[in-house]
């Protein structure tokens, strides 16, 4: 199976964007990682559509500030309630991305280990960045995570040792 990667639902021309006839052409399952207020607002987009909301809870009804070197302009996260609302009503589970959205492989143990506890139950994660380490792995596994994706690294192919914890994700 092949996954996606989405983030917003817009008209911007940069990677983190896609148009609504982008994410309506898209048959395969969709993570949308931070789950923005345009993927709220354009939820109709969902119906008959699949996939992951990966939260990130430091900026859960806040905004992505902490990320404007990489993305062209301030956008807003969902509510819980908005997030909620979209697991609950259209067929997207919901998933963990960390607290704070680090990059893993630079943190000790324990602090891979506290930004991985979600406050809520899932099985599916997803690397800030996209990267992961032998370390970053064994401690996602140790927290229980059945599923762990990635963007940057990664496979495809299902025999490889550990794919579930190195689920390759293409940008749609």
């Amino acid at each position: 199976m092949i996954y996606r990667l989405a983030h917003n639902i817009g008209n911007e021309n940069h990677s983190n964007y896609n148009t609504r006839q982008e994410i309506l052409n898209c048959s395969d399952p969709i993570g949308f990682d931070g789950i923005y207020r345009n993927v709220y607002e354009n939820r109709d987009v969902l119906v008959g559509k699949s996939g992951i909301m990966f939260v990130m809870g430091d900026y859960v009804g806040g905004d992505n500030q902490f990320d404007l070197p990489h993305v062209p302009k301030l956008e807003k996260y969902c509510t819980w309630g908005e997030i909620y609302e979209l697991t609950s009503n259209y067929d997207f589970s919901l998933g963990w991305h960390t607290w704070s959205h680090p990059d893993l492989t630079t943190l000790s143990r324990d602090e891979i280990m506290r930004e991985l506890k979600a406050p809520f139950q899932t099985e599916f994660f997803a690397y800030p960045y996209g990267r992961y380490n032998d370390l970053v792995i064994e401690c996602v596994k140790d927290s229980g995570y059945k599923f762990a994706f990635s963007v940057t690294q990664g496979t495809s192919n299902k025999y490889d040792s550990d794919y579930n914890f190195k689920i390759y994700r293409d940008y749609i």
